[in-house]
């Protein structure tokens, strides 16, 4: 049931889900956001192995963002874009739009971080590759094809990007709802915890942040918080 639901969801976003079909836009906009959620998770996963990887991971985390943050932003702009102008005020088709490729982009930046983290010794591969944050060799200018439509982005969003969160809000005032992009990766984060036949609810989506609450069916329940769509159980 759970896969026709994301099967559907990719039908009705636009071509959000991967494939051949995206258009260079959201290739863009996907790679960035996918940098963005990978160095996240790698960060909070190195925080946990000692003093030395923690130190190590912020500090290529810190400088990774000051580099890339305005380009990550400029991709979430993106999204919210493509969010208000394809579907216009129908906001449950454009949360499934926002949802389903967040899905998308979390699940891959998951793979990837089990994939560099999948050597024996993963303090040493944590900084390694946490060196390669700090020192800008992954950093979104790498990729020579997809920077350059980042930047217009940018451009676009430091121009715009005002205009369009209004319109949001009034889309949001005119329907009364709420949605979060990380509703399904919440989903399955609650699921992996043991919460059997989680059902999520949004307490607040802000933007990259957001809180939500999965109901078990025992009904006990999990707050999640994301912030720019890396996700964590509250205590």
């Amino acid at each position: 049931m759970f896969q026709r639901l994301i099967i559907s969801i990719c039908l009705l976003s636009l071509a959000a889900c991967s494939g051949v079909s995206r258009t260079p836009d959201e290739k863009a906009i996907s790679y960035a956001l996918v940098e963005d959620v990978t160095v996240r998770k790698l960060t909070d996963e190195c925080s946990q192995l000692s003093v030395t990887a923690k130190q190590a991971a912020w500090r290529g985390y810190r400088s990774w963002w000051k580099r890339n943050g305005s380009l990550v932003e400029a991709a979430d702009y993106g999204l919210s874009y493509n969010l208000v102008t394809l579907t216009d005020s129908r906001q449950e088709t454009g949360a499934r739009y926002a949802m389903g490729l967040t899905f998308d982009i979390v699940a891959e930046a998951e793979q990837r971080v089990a994939e560099l983290l999948s050597d024996g010794d993963k303090t040493a591969a944590c900084m390694d590759i946490m060196a390669e944050y700090r020192d800008g060799s992954m950093d979104l200018r790498e990729d020579s094809n997809l920077y350059p439509l980042l930047v217009k982005l940018q451009e676009k969003h430091d121009a715009q990007g005002q205009d369009l969160y209004v319109k949001m809000g009034e889309i949001e005032d005119k329907s009364h709802k709420k949605y979060s992009r990380s509703a399904y990766a919440v989903e399955r984060m609650a699921k992996r915890e043991g919460c059997a036949n989680p059902k999520v609810r949004t307490l607040k989506a802000d933007g990259p942040n957001e809180v939500l609450e999965a109901t078990c069916a025992d009904n006990s329940f999990l707050l999640v918080r994301c912030e720019w769509r890396n996700c964590k159980i509250q205590n």
